[in-house]
């Protein structure tokens, strides 16, 4: 073999592709080119319990809690969220709020806890941070909101 048909051979040889930078079709199984890796967002479900004796505040920064909530929520990092009840609320009662439960699409836990960490409850310290719960959640179906 001359030299000039290794040093072909060797140019034109294919560089090796790495995960990150291949993907692969399902339905086609053709190979496509990413531009950049992206960042897989994920599910989780968050429980966050007040404090004791945070009703008051509580309720006292709730409209800046939804204010707050509002740009992620349109930007779909927020799937659905509520307050978790002592009991089903009797009809002309105050409804009796023991914390949070949001469902997020975040890239990681760290990101999910960064934004909860910038959120009024937890700068009033209404939610209890040590004893928030994260779980990676599969939504098994979602039903639209009436």
């Amino acid at each position: 073999m001359s030299l000039l048909t290794r040093t072909l051979r060797q140019q034109l040889k294919p560089s090796p592709l790495t995960r990150s930078t291949i993907s692969i079709s399902r339905t086609t199984g053709n190979r496509t080119m990413a531009s950049a890796p992206e960042t897989e967002k994920f599910e989780w479900l968050v429980i966050m319990p007040d404090q004791p004796g945070k009703l008051a505040k509580r309720m006292e920064v709730r409209p800046s809690h939804f204010a707050g909530l509002k740009p992620k929520m349109d930007s779909g990092f927020w799937k659905m969220g509520g307050a978790l009840l002592e009991e089903v609320p009797k009809e002309g009662e105050q409804m009796k709020m023991l914390g949070s439960a949001m469902v997020a699409s975040a890239s990681s836990k760290e990101e999910l806890l960064e934004i909860l960490k910038n959120d009024i409850y937890a700068k009033s310290e209404v939610w209890d941070f040590d004893k928030i719960q994260v779980y990676p959640f599969k939504c098994a179906f979602r039903i639209p909101h009436p």
